[in-house]
């Protein structure tokens, strides 16, 4: 097993985890940053949602096809374009006085440039980091990102309060800027996957990619089991303050609420990642899918605090089986279809966590117990994650998964 010691001495992976670290603090800093500046300016409530809704529905639209571009183009040069869009972008964003439309479409130019970096950075992993060299890499990268979510609004809000939101986000657009310097000193110049000669157009080869998805049993049945597991054991965070107060608390409680998954999804993604034997790992897959799931049963019977922080951490815990299975989805994807196939991926995971925040949040307005609305879902999310993991388990059972690096 790849100890992070041996894998920091894959200079390529260091500079790509570094840049990884400062783009995700600077996010979480501008995120906070973002809904004061709105809030402050126009005391609507509305458009700071708008504006803050900008780290994620660009993904959302502009997902599937933006990604493309991560295998029509070197994904070294993706990597450093988009970081540098996003820089002079942000950076635009923080000049004083800029009319408050401007700033918000400015923001949503910004995070349309999310989706091909994210898909580029997945796509070149592998063939920086072989074998379980990748897995632990992988692992580390999604350890890093949850720990930016626990972490990052607090010290947002630290910063926001210190520096003010204009600064903060200037500090953003200086945090992209380093990070593009990191790749082009780091990262080697590989060409682009897709050959000249197979270059057709942007819609086509977006086309070709959900296309190469849905014709792979296993990556099919993948998918569907991250997309259906997300969709119900991240749904509470939509309600954790309405189900705070009915168990007694307030924002404080939500909070707890809140980071409760976060801890669990830590611990599991340690174990998966970095305890358990490869052959062990793969056997708790489908285990820990239920439990993210299943964990969240019991709120149906009204438990106090103390229990459903527990029955979140350990949904938490079960949700992390992505975190393994995210590395063996990149590794049976064709080189040149990589970029295209985490685009549809990720933009999938925003839709079905969307609609499960939605559908959550309107229950509850319906007059139905936070508890029950979490419990209740708990139990159709089970009974769906077995019924898929029935369905991955025979794709997995009939087509072996390569290592193409």
């Amino acid at each position: 097993m790849t100890t992070y010691r041996e894998l920091f001495a894959y200079r390529e992976f260091r500079f790509l985890y570094g840049g990884q670290v400062l783009s995700s603090v600077g996010d979480q800093v501008a995120a906070v940053a973002v809904a004061v500046l709105v809030f402050d300016r126009t005391n609507n409530a509305l458009l700071s949602a708008i504006a803050y809704a900008s780290a994620w529905l660009p993904g959302v639209l502009g997902g599937p096809i933006l990604s493309t571009y991560a295998d029509r183009l070197p994904r070294r040069a993706v990597l450093i374009g988009c970081d540098l869009a996003r820089a002079g972008l942000i950076a635009l964003v923080a000049v004083p006085g800029l009319p408050l439309w401007c700033a918000i479409v400015l923001l949503y130019v910004a995070h349309l440039f999310s989706p091909p970096f994210v898909a580029a950075r997945a796509a070149v992993m592998p063939e920086v980091l072989p074998g379980e060299a990748y897995i632990a890499g992988n692992g580390l990268g999604t350890i890093t990102s949850q720990l930016s979510q626990l972490f990052g609004f607090v010290a947002g809000g630290v910063v926001v309060a210190a520096a003010g939101p204009v600064w903060s986000l200037a500090g953003n657009a200086v945090t992209f800027a380093l990070s593009a310097l990191l790749i082009a000193v780091g990262v080697a110049h590989r060409p682009a996957a897709v050959g000249e000669d197979q270059t057709t157009g942007l819609l086509a080869q977006t086309r070709d990619g959900i296309r190469f998805i849905l014709a792979d049993p296993w990556l099919r049945s993948c998918l569907a089991l991250v997309w259906v597991a997300s969709a119900f054991s991240f749904a509470p965070e939509a309600i954790a303050y309405p189900w705070a107060v009915g168990l007694g608390g307030g924002p404080a409680a939500a909070g707890l609420l809140l980071a409760a998954p976060c801890v669990g999804f830590l611990v599991g993604a340690l174990l998966l990642t970095r305890v358990f034997a490869a052959g062990t790992r793969d056997r708790m897959i489908v285990p820990a899918a239920v439990l993210s799931t299943a964990a969240l049963i019991p709120a149906l019977f009204g438990p106090g605090l103390a229990i459903v922080l527990i029955l979140l951490a350990l949904a938490g815990a079960g949700a992390s089986f992505g975190a393994p299975l995210n590395a063996v989805f990149v590794r049976r994807v064709a080189p040149g279809f990589r970029g295209r196939a985490m685009g549809v991926a990720a933009s999938g995971l925003l839709v079905v966590q969307g609609l499960g925040f939605l559908v959550a949040g309107a229950v509850v307005e319906a007059g139905v117990a936070p508890s029950v609305v979490v419990g209740a879902g708990g139990l159709l999310g089970t009974v769906a994650v077995v019924l898929i993991s029935a369905s991955w388990r025979r794709a997995t059972a009939t087509a072996s998964v390569p290592d193409q690096a």
